[in-house]
């Protein structure tokens, strides 16, 4: 586990020198290491044209030049088992998962509407201090999945981290807590008007260890109460926007507000999205894709409330304090 932290945090309103200092490092080692993995590109090319020229030299001794093919590569969509590398303490795992829901890392604003929707960064440092301490490990929804139906492997006490909307704090303030443990988040960004710049995202999507980035819709709306045509632009819409936009892969989805009804579910598995997060109470299950149960953080949970939530969920207990889907 990682260390946790030494010094009281504060809220930040700029990155330090220092985490300003390690993102330019990594970003020069993900540039060199894309450099080699573009000679590596070019290396296996030109070997596949010396094979061809030499089976094409040949006549019918060799290898036809027409068998000289590409392997499909493995993926963890259609069913087909993941190829990719673990930790060598990690396993393979189906069981149930919690999923945290988190808005702003901030204080409240003041005259915000609902000000239980911002935790302080101290108590978000608390909260996943505590984490650390208690043996969990932070994972994205999409390598969840991958082990729920694709073979692939998780920690032995994984947990997601869910940020909804896109606010500038979940940048400023959880971004640098999450890399100290080296842990990803799970961006359910919404496609226009969010709060945190794109270049902000890109960092994100771009750490050392990458954040997922999923959909909340375009506009955040009651996704219950469009027609079908409306329902398909904000679902489906909202995926095709943020892949163009930032180039990574948009596999899950986030009901606005929480709240879904069947013909919001259908529109979801035909936008081709692999699952999506509720604000029903609950630990998360394979069982469940379009309906997966989440751990909504508060304002006034502080550390012992949120241990309380996180600690009821895996008993199989309800929290009273959490909206219901149409609620």
């Amino acid at each position: 586990m990682s260390v946790p932290f030494d010094d009281d945090p504060v809220y930040l309103t700029e990155l330090p020198d220092d985490l300003r200092a390690r993102r330019a490092e990594a970003a020069r080692r993900r540039r060199w290491r894309r450099r080699l993995v573009a000679l590596a590109v070019l290396a296996v090319l030109g070997g596949v044209a010396a094979v061809a020229v030499v089976s094409l030299t040949q006549g019918g001794s060799g290898t036809d030049a027409s068998r000289v093919q590409a392997q499909p590569a493995g993926g963890g969509q259609g069913g087909k088992p993941t190829t990719a590398s673990y930790p060598a303490d990690w396993k393979p795992y189906t069981g149930p998962v919690p999923i945290l829901g988190y808005h702003a890392i901030q204080p409240p604003v003041a005259g915000s509407d609902d000000p239980q929707q911002f935790v302080p960064q101290d108590d978000f440092v608390e909260q996943m201090k505590w984490l650390d301490e208690n043996g969990y490990e932070a994972v994205t929804l999409d390598q969840v999945e991958d082990a729920w139906y694709n073979g692939g492997e998780l920690p032995s006490k994984p947990i997601v981290l869910t940020f909804d909307d896109g606010y500038l704090s979940q940048y400023v303030a959880a971004f640098p807590a999450l890399e100290h443990f080296h842990w990803p988040g799970v961006l359910n960004l919404v496609a226009e008007g969010a709060d945190l710049p794109d270049d902000d995202v890109r960092k994100m999507l771009d750490a050392d260890v990458p954040w997922e980035l999923a959909s909340h819709t375009i506009s955040h709306v009651d996704l219950t109460t469009l027609d079908s045509t409306e329902l398909r632009h904000e679902v489906a819409g909202s995926r095709r926007i943020l892949q163009d936009r930032f180039g990574v892969p948009v596999d899950n989805f986030s009901y606005p507000a929480g709240r879904y009804d069947d013909a919001v579910i259908s529109a979801v598995s035909d936008a081709g999205y692999r699952g999506a997060t509720t604000e029903v109470p609950g630990l998360a299950t394979a069982a469940h894709p379009f309906v997966l149960n989440r751990i909504e953080v508060h304002l006034d949970d502080g550390l012992d409330g949120f241990v309380s939530k996180l600690q009821a969920a895996e008993a199989g207990s309800v929290q009273p304090d959490t909206p219901t889907p149409g609620g």
